[in-house]
């Protein structure tokens, strides 16, 4: 048998019964302290903090039944084997009642039998102990993460008010041209994001962005790219150069921006320059899907156009297109979080986005309603919808 080492503390008033068991115990390895009876063995525990006790039952000043009663109350993990003679069985039973962890009988004819229960009450023990100690610990590291659960609560609020208040207004109209958007996110925070904003009296900026990943990081990224376009627009402002104005370059840069940056996200987007004097838009794709859906009042198509994703690699490639815009329309960017609310292969969802258009000045809530999706999102993915609508009395028509 391997022994399993200790600290006993034996309690008997019998000096020979003691000197036996320490000699033995001793000799195996264990640390053996001594007492005469319960009173003793007290202040003993209190002093020597032993792993076990073996105590006999019938001791002067302090019986081992008394010993117990405190001991369950003090140090109930701690264990004790009652050691006593068979002929007052009715005190052993109330000894296993207080809470004594084995028996093993006077006289101890056999030291191995006292080894073996030793052993086994210490190992009990300590799993008694470890897992106290565990519980313990379970419980700080709850409180903590209570705390933290706190803590990023209150952050999680901030960083959604900052990302509220970066987006454009939700309903906004330059000359005969209203545009509008819905940002659902699936976390308490979104990595989708869009913007529209005027570049001169006639052009018009406007982008549907979504960063890869969910959660505080990518919106984290939202907010980056928010600061980065305004530079853009900032810089021609001051003369500094017409990035903005070209989405092929303006893809480029954020490219070079965010892989440089190395925070491991990246980002699909597509970005739109739309010129009201010819009613045309211009736009780059960037590794983004669906591509923008264009309803002419009787049909519903997808644009063309495809590129990288933004941020992945260093010197990706974008190009520009160009469409030219029905008298009336609709124009619609989605992030890719819309065709996760539906059901069938790929082709499939494409067709029921289209047919979700199907009158005139179509609104957010025409595509959102017949998806099933709600405003407070909870999904599977973050979903966002940007749309452009002019109506057919409008001011400026293709000649």
């Amino acid at each position: 048998m391997t022994n399993t080492y200790g600290r006993i503390l034996s309690v008997d008033d019998d000096p020979k019964v003691r000197e036996k068991i320490a000699t033995y115990l001793e000799d195996n390895g264990f640390v053996v302290y001594e007492a005469n009876n319960g009173q003793e063995a007290l202040e003993s525990f209190h002093a020597k903090k032993p792993d076990l006790i073996l105590c006999d039952l019938q001791m002067p000043v302090m019986g081992g039944l008394e010993l117990l009663e405190i001991l369950k109350k003090e140090a109930p993990e701690v264990p004790v084997i009652v050691i006593s003679s068979t002929e007052k069985m009715s005190n052993v039973i109330e000894a296993l009642r207080l809470g004594a962890w084995d028996f093993v009988p006077k006289p101890i004819t056999n030291m191995t039998v006292l080894e073996h229960a030793v052993c086994k009450a210490l190992e009990r023990g300590r799993l008694v102990f470890e897992n106290k100690r565990y519980r313990l610990e379970l419980e700080e590291k709850n409180i903590q993460l209570s705390q933290s659960l706190g803590q990023l609560k209150e952050d999680q609020t901030a960083g959604k008010s900052v990302q509220q208040k970066l987006l454009p207004n939700p309903n906004f109209a330059f000359k005969d041209y209203e545009f509008s958007h819905r940002v659902i996110p699936s976390l308490y925070l979104s990595g989708d994001f869009v913007d529209y904003f005027q570049i001169t009296p006639n052009k018009i900026g406007f982008y549907i962005a979504d960063v890869s990943g969910h959660g505080a990081s990518s919106a984290f990224i939202t907010v980056m790219l928010k600061s980065l376009m305004e530079r853009f627009l900032n810089n021609y402002q001051l003369r500094q150069d017409d990035i903005i104005l070209h989405p092929a370059k303006v893809l480029k840069h954020l490219n070079s921006d965010i892989y440089n940056a190395k925070l491991g996200k990246y980002l699909t987007m597509i970005y739109c320059v739309l010129d009201l004097e010819v009613n045309t838009i211009c736009y780059s794709v960037g590794g983004h899907y669906p591509n923008p859906i264009v309803w002419d009042g009787n049909f519903a198509s997808f644009l063309d156009g495809s590129g990288f994703a933004v941020g992945i690699i260093k010197d990706a490639k974008f190009d520009t297109f160009t469409f030219q815009l029905p008298k009336e329309f609709t124009f619609a960017m989605f992030s890719d979080g819309i065709f996760e609310m539906m059901k069938g292969d790929l082709p499939a969802k494409e067709k029921e986005l289209l047919s979700l258009f199907k009158q005139k000045q179509v609104k957010i809530d025409d595509l959102l309603l017949p998806l099933g999706i709600k405003a407070e999102g909870g999904g599977p993915d973050d979903i966002t919808l940007l749309l452009m609508n002019r109506a057919a009395l409008c001011k400026h028509v293709n000649k």
